[in-house]
């Protein structure tokens, strides 16, 4: 009784699985939730600790154009042993206001660097 609960319960997880990455035309638009248009931007931020770490920017598809998702950021960690990838899914109202507070973030730095010297 068991086996066959579990085989049921994977079974489902599995079809849930290949339906999203069948609807979103891939694994990358499974992830995100939309199907990815193209990739914007990669960016390579360096090593710190021995963990290199990496951001690609990719312009979604969404199935609803109103609601979105409409950016995808990939966020990649890699080190000798291991690599772990997380996708985070934003609308066009999200996006603007990461890119505003990541330009403030930037203003301030300069402004405390200039402050303190």
């Amino acid at each position: 009784m068991a086996e066959q609960t579990f085989f049921v319960i994977f079974s489902l997880v599995a079809a849930w699985m290949l339906f999203k990455v069948i609807k979103n035309r891939g694994w990358k638009g499974a992830m995100f939730g939309a199907p990815t248009r193209k990739m914007t931007c990669e960016m390579k931020l360096g090593a710190r600790d021995g963990v290199h770490t990496k951001l690609k920017l990719h312009t979604l598809d969404p199935h609803d154009r109103d609601q979105g998702p409409h950016v995808g950021v990939e966020v990649i960690h890699w080190t000798f042993g291991s690599w772990r990838m997380s996708p985070v899914s934003l609308t066009r109202a999200e996006a603007r206001k990461l890119a505003e507070e990541l330009s403030c973030a930037a203003k301030d730095s300069e402004t405390e660097s200039i402050g303190a010297g």
